[in-house]
């Protein structure tokens, strides 16, 4: 699907982020359902081996071993997910938070705001322990607050509306050298995240208050919540600085055991991505969240994610109508020569090709309300039936048309040259005429304007046959006189 990871949304010179057009096309390659896993968390933390790990790979996201942070921006890489058959697995490495040579506390948030926007799972990845100062420097987190909205209109339950549109939140702590313990009983990794992110039963300073707030924040907009140590993958250095290109067995079994759990755990509990009102979103409708979601921020300092839904759903059920109409119209002229023999023939055809078109609309299409663009489906593809119908009585019209001027050739040389102008000359007009009609009734093919053209074909020669009678009589009536 993907050899390398791209560009998703960089950085620009002018401090701002913009979605970057080549990932976009890629993403608008993938019609499947995407499972989208992001990564954030201070630079220099590891946070791209553990991406490189959930594709599978040794190598792809830029770990970079320097003090300087590698990735800039978010990168993107989809593969096939790994136990989802039909799914792609969409890892989203950001920048490294906290970077003193980008020095800019917004471009953090803004980053960390996209990866909870865009992600069914957001991994934070932090090193040592969960101690007030890891939780400290989650302090952004009530941030997003002021980027992100739930609904359009003023709501009071805003922040707790949160928790039905984040992803899952997984907490990788690198290098942990403690035991998991509490007070001498054993706890699990779990535990020890809700033993950190436990609250001060009572506030009487302000630093409790900004204690508590902020775990009240995670704890409220992150329900769902897991907790991963791992220990430090080799005590060499060397090693360490060459992640990338040493085998497991040459790392310690515990951080190897450690990292199958993670990927194992990411694979099955992170789940399609979705929105409100999709159920499951696909590449290219997360191209155009991406899209969305980089442009409100970047104009309006606020990511509506109802109006970004009301605004995706106008734009995929508008693709909807069209690639369901193009389907009836591709179809049909792929499976219906023209002419048609019968009119029930040609709407059996078109019936076929309409029941399809409508799954397809039915399958992309969602939150239509008022039924407004399966309307506008419906109108399309009986404007295109309208079109095939026409073109199927043309076609008929024209064959028709030829085939009797073909079998009318001696019959219109008789007419020039006067031959039916003599005595018993009536009959045989209309023995010619019974000849003519007969062959052009026997002939295959004709389509559904046979009849139309016969009768104006039989019309045509009305006037011709009366004149052709007087003078059959006249002659008659002479004949006999002069007997």
């Amino acid at each position: 699907m993907m050899n390398s990871p791209v560009c998703l949304i960089e950085n620009t010179k002018e401090g701002k982020l913009a979605v970057n057009e080549e990932a976009i096309k890629i993403l608008t390659t993938i019609k499947q359902p995407v499972v989208v896993v992001s990564i954030v968390g201070l630079y220099r933390t590891g946070k791209s081996y553990l991406m490189n790990k959930l594709a599978g790979a040794k190598k792809g996201f830029n770990l970079g071993y320097n003090v300087q942070a590698e990735t800039k921006g978010i990168w993107m890489w989809c593969v096939p997910h790994p136990t989802k058959p039909n799914h792609t697995l969409v890892l989203l490495d950001t920048e490294g938070l906290g970077d003193v040579e980008k020095g800019d506390k917004k471009n953090d948030i803004w980053i960390f705001s996209l990866a909870v926007l865009l992600s069914s799972a957001l991994v934070y990845n932090s090193k040592g322990t969960i101690d007030q100062d890891a939780v400290d420097k989650l302090k952004f987190v009530g941030d997003i607050a002021e980027l992100i909205k739930v609904k359009s209109q003023d709501n009071e339950d805003e922040e707790a509306d949160f928790s039905k549109h984040f992803p899952v939140f997984i907490w990788a702590v690198r290098d942990f050298h403690l035991k998991l313990n509490v007070d001498g009983k054993e706890i699990s990794e779990d535990d020890y995240l809700e033993n950190a992110l436990k609250l001060r039963e009572r506030e009487k300073t302000s630093k409790d208050t900004e204690y508590n707030g902020l775990r009240q924040r995670l704890r409220m907009f992150f329900p769902e919540r897991k907790c991963f140590v791992f220990d430090q993958p080799s005590p060499k250095k060397e090693d360490l600085q060459n992640m990338d290109n040493i085998s497991d067995s040459e790392l310690k079994r515990e951080f190897v055991e450690q990292t199958k759990r993670f990927c194992d755990y990411v694979f099955c509990k992170a789940e399609v991505k979705k929105v409100i009102g999709v159920t499951a979103v696909t590449g290219i409708q997360l191209g155009e969240l991406a899209k969305m979601y980089t442009n409100a921020i970047m104009t309006s300092n606020m990511a509506c994610m109802e109006d970004i839904a009301h605004s995706l759903s106008d734009m995929e059920n508008k693709a909807a109508v069209q690639e369901a109409a193009q389907h009836y119209e591709t179809m049909m002229n792929k499976r219906v020569i023209l002419p048609t023999d019968t009119l029930n023939q040609f709407l059996q055809f078109s019936t076929q090709c309409e029941d399809e078109a409508r799954q397809i609309f039915l399958k992309r299409s969602f939150k239509d309300i008022d039924q407004k663009f399966m309307k506008n489906y419906m109108e399309l593809v009986q404007e295109k039936k309208n079109e095939f119908s026409k073109k199927n009585e043309a076609m008929s019209q024209e064959k028709c048309e030829g085939l009797i001027k073909n079998l009318s050739v001696e019959h219109e040389e008789a007419l020039a040259q006067g031959s039916y102008s003599i005595r018993g000359g009536y009959e045989r007009f209309k023995q010619d005429l019974k000849a003519i009609e007969d062959k052009y009734n026997i002939a295959p093919g004709k389509g559904v304007q046979a009849d139309m053209v016969l009768q104006k074909y039989q019309a045509s020669k009305g006037s011709i046959g009366i004149n052709i009678l007087k003078s059959d009589e006249a002659l008659t009536k002479k004949d006999k006189e002069m007997e």
